[in-house]
């Protein structure tokens, strides 16, 4: 999506919005589903979220994706939001979306890596892409046309439309003071990077958020992840005897959470409000974002001060036997991929060696200089 793209969509946008609705979004007024009963709205859609009200935040941005919706078009499209199994079990949900049951979801791309290996690649890769990077590969190296061509034999298109941010490497019942300490590890994760873990030598396994604390505590695992401090702490990770905390995640640096949405019952809408929800879910992305590094920072701080969590960095042979092992996932993801998986390695790569060099040069060289012993306000 280049700069002509983005021009054309702000110049469609600007006919979309007329004042009357710049003047609701002013007033931050919101079209729930119950005062819309009373709208004469063109379309009313159904999205279902992956997350219940327990997991901090991604159903009411779910709800506030909506809104921002109906403000946007005036009413004209009503959403209601729906949380997981109540239409269909949720693995389920793709195909709901696929053959027209509901008309979108917003959920995990690798939620589908069963249906659809290729998918993986656009929520994350371990040493892939931070949030801002990722941003760039979708809207300028030609990462969002390859999203929509790994979705198109499904009948629907993605956009992003959230994030859940940074996670941590995991909870350890020990240190970890070098790569040995990962060998026999008896660790809990999920996804590609159960390859990388098993690479090194743990034995890497998976289970549902349920029975982590259950299989922790009966000695059956060394240690575990979930997500970042927000997700941990509210699912009371903390308190479960693991006493270290680590840090940096190689495997999620952000998270990518995607809006799902029927191609066909999209391509019929009028184009103002198919460039409604396009906009509507990169405003949730980048709120989405900041929300996450909002609440990880708050919770990180009361894990530290409040439950004297004891947080530690992997030393740097096991960050850069990680860093190999991933590589060699990723070598292994594109061979034994088809020509879809191929061609966007391929893209994830050269966008990822592009980008890379300048996040060294400006973002990162700049945090290690803020980080440097000096008096500041």
């Amino acid at each position: 999506m280049g700069y002509q793209h983005l021009m054309k969509r702000r110049h469609l946008l600007k006919g979309a919005i007329t004042a009357s609705t710049l003047t609701a979004m002013t007033l931050s007024h919101s079209y729930t589903p119950k005062s819309a009963n009373a709208q004469s709205a063109e379309f009313r859609w159904r999205m279902v979220s992956r997350w219940d009200d327990q997991f901090p935040g991604q159903l009411v941005a779910a709800r506030r994706l909506a809104d921002r919706i109906a403000v946007m078009s005036a009413g004209r499209l009503i959403i209601d939001v729906l949380p997981p199994d109540e239409v269909v079990p949720f693995p389920e949900t793709k195909t709901a979306v696929s053959d027209g049951t509901i008309e979108m979801s917003r959920s995990l791309s690798y939620d589908w890596r069963a249906q659809s290996p290729v998918l993986e690649v656009f929520m994350v890769l371990p040493y892939g892409f931070t949030q801002k990077e990722m941003s760039a590969w979708l809207y300028y190296l030609g990462g969002q046309e390859l999203w929509d061509e790994a979705y198109a034999p499904f009948g629907v298109k993605a956009f992003p439309a959230g994030s859940l941010g940074a996670q941590s490497f995991g909870w350890f019942s020990n240190e970890i003071n070098s790569l040995s300490d990962l060998q026999g590890l008896r660790f809990r994760t999920t996804g590609v990077a159960m390859d990388v873990m098993s690479k090194l030598g743990a034995a890497a396994t998976t289970m549902g958020r349920t029975e982590i604390g259950q299989a922790f505590q009966a000695g059956e695992l060394d240690g575990f992840e979930l997500g970042g401090p927000l997700v941990d702490m509210q699912y009371g990770l903390h308190v479960l005897g693991a006493p270290y905390y680590y840090f940096p995640s190689y495997n999620q640096p952000s998270g990518l959470v995607e809006l799902v949405v029927n191609r066909a019952q999209y391509e019929a809408l009028p184009t103002d409000l198919q460039q409604i929800i396009e906009i509507a879910a990169q405003a949730e992305y980048e709120q989405g974002l900041a929300e996450a590094n909002f609440g990880n920072a708050q919770a990180l701080n009361t894990l530290v001060n409040q439950h004297q969590v004891q947080v530690r960095q992997l030393p740097p042979d096991v960050l850069t036997a990680l860093g190999n092992a991933s590589g060699e996932v990723i070598a292994d993801m594109r061979s034994n991929g088809n020509e879809m998986m191929q061609q966007t390695i391929d893209s994830f790569l050269s966008a990822r060696q592009l980008l890379k060099a300048w996040s060294q040069v400006s973002e990162q060289n700049y945090l290690n200089a803020r980080g440097l012993d000096f008096t500041y306000g």
